[in-house]
């Protein structure tokens, strides 16, 4: 007689389970049982008829690959309602060789006013979508201002707030400015409020640090609690049918953490869920001490924890080289630099406290020159302050100096990176070539050549500016060129791989979307792998992963996704 103990709750066999874990052992077997919510055999079809029992859930995977539910190392998902609850322009997809600012415009005015239409009642539109590209030379290398004036025709009698898909640009209509209160009078924050030829606010605003607080001063812009739960619940679905388990929230939405800690609490969670503290330069004592006060308000029970500190250091690409003589066209002037979001010795001092406290930190840093300033700042933290469980993180890295890719190793300095983006590319970034030079754009968005440093990456999708990669992004780390979920994949499909020299291979993909963000949230040891007593969090896939040509595996199905044993998502 089997006692309960050695029963398995349910099984899963004729797989080809792949699996890597932090030190790089890889696992294959053919067979695991799940009992409690934890992995309690992996192996070969002989030793798990030993678990099985009257009650045992038998599933039979046909010779196809289970892999670990895999991680998103840099996402936003406090932020969703923005995605699922606004006015979406992701479907407008110019072609710069014959589209203009101009016929954007016209789209954007048609999208938004279907929408209004359809929300009448509402108090504040809300959109998200437009690309500041589009208006800044990318269509045609024609540079056209996108303002207040181009939405007060659709939206003439109530606040429309339309944020830029990156997240980095907001356009307020007149009305909405009116209600935050902003006008010519208004401290411009260096240059962040963009101004019209009279003084006037244009509308266009630079920046979180900058908008948040214009924006949210508005009445009934905030989503309600209700709104909030909605759209997380849409973005968990989301993320488990792409086959994650583990989400990285990097940027704290302050009404919509008390959300998602009682959705925690009440067993609404699909994944894992880390998350961060909001640091700005102004108000950095106020940031780090309100941290410090709630450092546990908002965790439950393994399922979310914010134990992070975020930063942003960067928007325009703050680079060491100077903008060419080519960005003239595009209204840099040639031989200037952009400065970053801090004072650098304010950073580098919030930093070491944030350290000194216990909190990792997490940057957003893009250019070159960024990322040397931040990387001083961590080796200044942990020189201060030593600590062996800091892991203190660099998102996005899309411009990074040789010697600094050696420092990042050496200080175990953690690249949270978008394999999403690894395809851009000299070919569709002309108002990047135009302002540094092809050579400089040539070697954006790095991977194998940090791996080579000794850094650990750890892969993110940027939801919601990004859509949520799952298997393509794994696709794209192998091959540098554009997958189906890109919205550019029919303008750029056939353009060769963008430094091809930084493809990556099937494990270290595979390690960057499962362990690493796993280790990136202090989760290594319960999940990110699968191994006896790890969460049994696995991904079932209609193919064999490691016998498809890596061109093929954006078109591999996801059958289902298993979180803590159980079944989040199952394919139809």
């Amino acid at each position: 007689m089997k006692l309960d103990y050695q029963i398995a709750d349910r099984i899963y066999k004729n797989a080809k389970i792949y699996s890597v874990a932090l030190d790089g052992t890889e696992t294959r077997a053919t067979a695991l049982a799940i009992k409690d919510g934890k992995f309690v055999y992996v192996g070969d079809e002989a030793g798990v008829k030993d678990w099985i029992g009257a009650g045992t859930e038998i599933i039979d995977c046909g010779g196809n690959s289970i892999i670990p539910g895999l991680g998103d190392a840099h996402m936003h998902l406090a932020h969703a309602a923005k995605k699922f609850g606004t006015c979406s322009f992701s479907g407008i997809v110019p072609n710069p060789k014959t589209d203009t600012p101009e016929g954007v415009i016209k789209q954007i005015q048609q999208t938004l006013k279907a929408y209004v239409d359809a929300h009448k009642d509402a108090a504040v539109i809300r959109g998200l979508g437009w690309d500041r590209e589009w208006f800044s030379g990318s269509l045609q290398g024609i540079v056209r201002p996108f303002t207040r004036h181009d939405i007060d025709v659709i939206v003439p009698d109530k606040p429309a707030v339309l944020m830029s898909y990156c997240g980095h640009r907001v356009l307020l209509n007149t009305k909405a400015l009116e209600a935050a209160g902003i006008t010519k009078d208004t401290d411009d924050q260096n240059g962040l409020i963009i101004r019209e030829a009279d003084g006037n606010p244009s509308g266009y605003i630079k920046e979180p640090v900058a908008y948040l607080p214009i924006i949210n001063s508005i009445s009934n812009y905030e989503f309600s609690a209700q709104e909030h739960r909605d759209c997380l619940k849409q973005a968990f679905a989301m993320f488990n049918k792409s086959g994650h388990t583990l989400l990285c929230d990097c940027q704290q939405n302050e009404s919509s953490y008390p959300v998602l800690s009682e959705m925690a609490r009440n067993g609404e969670f699909t994944a894992r869920v880390s998350g961060v503290h909001n640091i700005n330069d102004a108000t950095r004592e106020a940031d780090l001490a309100k941290a410090i006060a709630n450092r546990t308000k908002f965790d439950v029970d393994g399922l979310f924890k914010v134990d992070t500190m975020k930063y942003f250091a960067d928007g325009a690409l703050a680079m060491i080289e100077p903008y060419a003589e080519t960005a003239a066209a595009v209204g840099k002037e040639p031989g200037t630099r952009e400065t970053i979001l801090w004072d650098e010795a304010h950073m580098a001092e919030s930093m070491a406290l944030a350290n000194k406290a216990g909190f990792n930190v997490h940057t957003h840093a893009m250019g070159n020159y960024t990322i040397r300033k931040v990387v001083d700042c961590y080796e200044n933290a942990q020189n201060l302050y030593p600590n062996p469980r800091i892991r203190n993180i660099i998102a996005h890295c899309t411009f990074i100096t040789p010697e600094d890719k050696v420092r990042m190793g050496r200080l175990g300095i953690i690249a949270s990176i978008q394999p999403g983006w690894f395809s851009d590319s000299p070919t569709d970034q002309k108002v990047s070539v135009a302002y540094w030079g092809e050579d400089v754009v040539r070697k954006t968005y790095p991977s194998q050549s940090l791996i080579d440093n000794g850094v650990i990456c750890a892969y993110g999708s940027d939801f919601f500016v990004s859509p949520s990669y799952g298997l393509s992004g794994i696709q794209v780390a192998m091959t540098r060129k554009k997958v189906k979920l890109d919205s550019t994949y029919e303008l750029y499909k056939d353009v060769p791989a963008a430094a091809p020299e930084e493809r990556v291979s099937l494990k270290e993909a595979l390690k960057a979307h499962t362990i690493h963000p796993a280790y990136q949230a202090h989760l290594e040891n319960v999940t990110g792998s699968i191994e006896v007593g790890k969460s049994a969090d696995l991904v079932v896939l209609d193919s064999d992963l490691e016998n498809t040509p890596a061109e093929q595996i954006q078109d591999i199905q996801i059958l289902e996704t298993v979180f803590m044993g159980k079944t989040v998502y199952k394919k139809g």
